[in-house]
């Protein structure tokens, strides 16, 4: 193994049972052998245990950074004075410390360990880390090696791109040293390892993000460029289409708390042609482009239901999804005990900690979370262990509730300002756009600057993008408590309602409430209950009428809508069919009726500007009739014809059948030339929405003849699956056969049919987790020893 270069650890990053199952790791991998953690605490000498043809093996970890030659040899005579309680006669016994050895202090300790085994060995730092060079599958996974400071976490950020990055990184530098490596974190390995792609749900709080930003850290220490959270679809390819390996993170990939509270309504599109791109790129043994995702998995449950590009992208990522699901008891025991650990350093309150089975109560706890446990011992660093236990068994009690003190107890602007977050985007936010909506506050931006400052670091996060300051929530729980405050809050709800700016604000307000009377409407918020419902019923009148304002104001007509551009118009339509679905959802609600004028206005206003489109070609007019019908379908509620308004949706309908009556005639014969070549192009395109539309060319303007002369080598190029389907799509739409193109696609077809059919490609199954050493028997018996070990000094030597 020459050539290889040791690192140069000292492991005072690492916690007393983080060096003993490094340790673990390291000889496992050293000495090929199956190495089992047995006791942390009064372990009768024993530590980790190897069994072997010639009989046991056994390893003491000393984890004593700092320890000089003296410590480390009284520790060395206590260990062989246990020797008899182990109870049998090991053939190999190893002495392992974190401490610097001398050659002589070597050869005195082990000459203290004579008489234990056969074969005593002692190892310290220096042999450590030369065998850690061996072996460096063992160095990555213990991150904590090389993390050991705040420059590792800067240096990843200045190597990457972070749209949140001081945020993220304060996350992550106090975070790293309370990490617990389990099952799930090596799951989670594996499957990116092998398929390039992860993507981690479950419950709020479980630590979907934790094991997301371990494994950022494995891979930007393999040399990847990490990219967290990127807001500018346009940059996503850039970054994808370049030579420079990268690991992409998007967390709360749909939305926080419920679907679509990114911000974005072409976000779900955008996202499934990303994900396509990145799978499409998993083909040999190694890639350069990785994805992590992470998702709520009400919210994940939601999208898939709601969005049928979201339902194609988890569909291609099926084979890579990880349930992060509840923790095994002592790991929860263990990342307590960490938090515990670093944040208790009174030597009284320590020792108050060390006794009792109160840690059991909170890790056995139905609502324990990571979240939870990290929010409340942070807030009650300096206060003793009755308050801290207190504090834990109301929080795990009443989750949502943590925040509420600290919330009641800010001046208005504050709270008007975290309420208006908690409905914006769940990434970030700009301030301006903020300011923007706290209208209902007499207030200056001063004003807002001082609030912003008072609530830095508690409540909100912020930063800099592109050069303007962003806003975000510090933590997705605190999102959590304010949608339930606006839930039974409507003077709060009416000031949201009132200072919106567009309708896109109020989208997701109106999503969380929609009517009991849809059968398809399942619970939309992640604790399962529909919280909006309530308090929209009573704040009908101003939600309703602010909606239509607002459509009244988008700035939308015919100058705006450049040729070939349908966007505009289509959210326009889309927003219409949303509000007449939000007039419904609320109809039995005091004054929800639909003003019929109002809507005869916008309904007039729409087919202006559809009049107003210049089409000179057939493709535009297919894309906006298709697109027309993509918006309608998606903001389209499954009402019964029954419902009082059915009516108006439908007359929305009919806006995609003037589109097409108002230009197709006349495209066809102002077109002196090249009408059916055009004709051909768009059919191959766009047969199929055509067809489920009900439309077709106008026959007397076009040659069909003309049309069978182009299809051929519009056709050529598709898949030769689907060529026969797409021509009859194309043949449904224009009522004539066409022969010779098919008899020029013949041969094509022909030689596919007699090749042998492909098996179906079965989906890769999730890869088994295989530990390195079978689980320890007595798994609660080591953490109670790690919570006795509080009371032994005030503050650990390793944080």
């Amino acid at each position: 193994m020459s050539g290889i270069i040791a690192p140069d650890y000292d492991f005072a990053s690492l916690s007393p049972y983080d060096f003993e199952v490094f340790v673990r790791d390291l000889l496992s991998a050293q000495d090929r052998l199956i190495y089992s953690t047995y006791r942390v605490g009064a372990d009768g000498g024993i530590d980790l245990k190897a069994a072997t043809d010639k009989g046991w093996v056994v390893a003491q970890c000393k984890h004593t950074p700092s320890a000089d030659k003296g410590s480390v040899l009284r520790a060395a005579r206590k260990e062989a004075g246990k020797a008899a309680g182990m109870g049998f006669a090991p053939v190999r016994y190893l002495f392992v410390t974190s401490a610097e050895l001398t050659p002589g202090a070597e050869r005195e300790t082990q000459e203290a360990l004579a008489g234990v085994a056969n074969t005593v060995e002692v190892y310290g730092r220096g042999w450590l880390n030369a065998v850690l060079a061996r072996h460096p599958e063992v160095e990555r996974r213990h991150f904590k090696l090389w993390i050991s400071s705040t420059q590792a976490v800067r240096a990843m950020m200045q190597d990457g791109v972070f749209l949140r990055g001081e945020s993220r990184m304060q996350r992550i530098e106090r975070n790293y040293l309370r990490f617990v490596h389990h099952d799930t974190c090596e799951v989670a390995e594996l499957t990116l390892d092998e398929h390039g792609c992860v993507l981690l749900s479950g419950a709020p709080g479980a630590g979907k993000t934790t094991i997301a930003e371990y494994l950022l850290l494995l891979w930007w220490h393999r040399g990847f460029r990490v990219v967290v959270d990127p807001r500018t679809v346009d940059q996503w390819w850039a970054w994808l289409e370049d030579d420079t390996p990268t690991v992409f993170f998007f967390d709360d990939a749909w939305g926080q708390t419920h679907h679509q509270d990114h911000g974005s309504r072409h976000h779900d599109t955008d996202m499934s042609e990303f994900v396509e791109s990145i799978v499409e790129r998993q083909t040999g043994s190694t890639t350069s482009k990785v994805l992590i995702m992470t998702s709520r998995v009400q919210v994940l449950q939601e999208t898939v239901r709601l969005s049928d590009a979201s339902r194609r992208a988890v569909e291609r990522l099926a084979h890579c999804h990880v349930t992060v699901e509840r923790l095994p008891h002592d790991v929860r025991g263990r990342m307590l005990f960490n938090h515990v650990n670093l944040a208790m350093t009174d030597p009284q309150t320590r020792q108050d900690l060390s006794t009792g089975s109160w840690w059991q109560q909170v890790a056995d706890h139905q609502n324990y979370s990571p979240r939870l446990i990290e929010i409340v011992v942070r807030r009650n660093r300096a206060r003793s262990a009755r308050e801290l236990i207190d504090d834990l068994e109301e929080a795990l009690e009443n989750p949502h509730e943590i925040w509420g003190a600290s919330f009641r107890a800010l001046p208005p602007v504050d709270q008007q300002l975290l309420l208006t977050l908690s409905l914006m985007d769940s990434q970030l936010v700009q301030w301006q756009e903020v300011v923007q909506r706290l209208g209902g506050i007499p207030s200056s931006d001063s004003h807002v600057d001082a609030a912003v400052e008072r609530l830095n670091g508690s409540w909100i996060t912020k930063g800099f993008h592109a050069g303007s300051q962003i806003l975000a929530l510090a933590d997705p729980s605190q999102r959590d408590f304010l949608i339930r405050y606006l839930s039974v809050s409507p003077g709060a709800m009416t000031a949201i309602i009132k200072n919106a700016v567009t309708v896109d604000d109020l989208l997701p307000v109106c999503r969380r409430g929609e009517a009991t009377e849809l059968e398809s409407n399942l619970r939309l918020f992640s604790s399962g209950e529909d919280l909006f419902r309530s308090v929209l019923d009573t704040c009908a009148r101003e939600l309703l009428a602010r909606l239509r304002e607002l459509w009244d104001d988008c700035p939308c007509d015919a100058a705006d809508l450049a040729h070939g551009s349908v966007r505009e118009l289509t959210s326009l339509v889309e927003t219409l069919t949303l509000i007449v679905r939000f007039h419904g959802d609320r109809h039995q609600a005091a004054e929800a009726a639909l003003p019929a004028d109002w809507f005869a206005g916008a309904l007039s206003r729409v087919t202006l500007l559809v009049d107003g489109q210049s089409m000179t070609s057939i493709e535009p007019l297919a894309e906006l009739v298709t697109d027309l019908a993509a918006a309608i379908e998606s903001a389209s509620p499954p009402w019964p014809t029954s419902h009082p308004l059915f009516g108006p949706i439908s007359q929305i309908r009919t806006v995609i059948d003037h589109a097409w009556t108002r230009h197709e005639p006349g495209i066809a014969r102002h077109q002196n030339t090249g009408y059916e070549a055009d004709l051909a192009e768009t059919l191959v395109r766009y047969a199929n929405s055509l067809a489920s539309l009900g439309l077709r060319p106008t026959v007397d303007t076009y040659s069909p003849a003309g049309v069978d002369a182009y299809l051929a080598q519009h056709l050529e190029d598709y898949d030769p699956d689907e060529v026969v389907e797409q021509i009859d799509s194309i043949e449904d739409v224009v009522g004539w056969n066409f022969t010779d193109t098919r008899e020029r696609l013949a041969p094509l077809l022909d030689t596919e049919e007699e090749q042998t059919p492909s098996l179906p490609r079965r989906a890769p199954t999730l890869p088994r987790h295989t530990p390195v050493a079978a689980p320890p028997a007595d798994a609660s018996a080591a953490v109670a020893a790690l919570f006795r070990s509080l009371g032994a000094s005030s503050r650990p030597e390793w944080s």
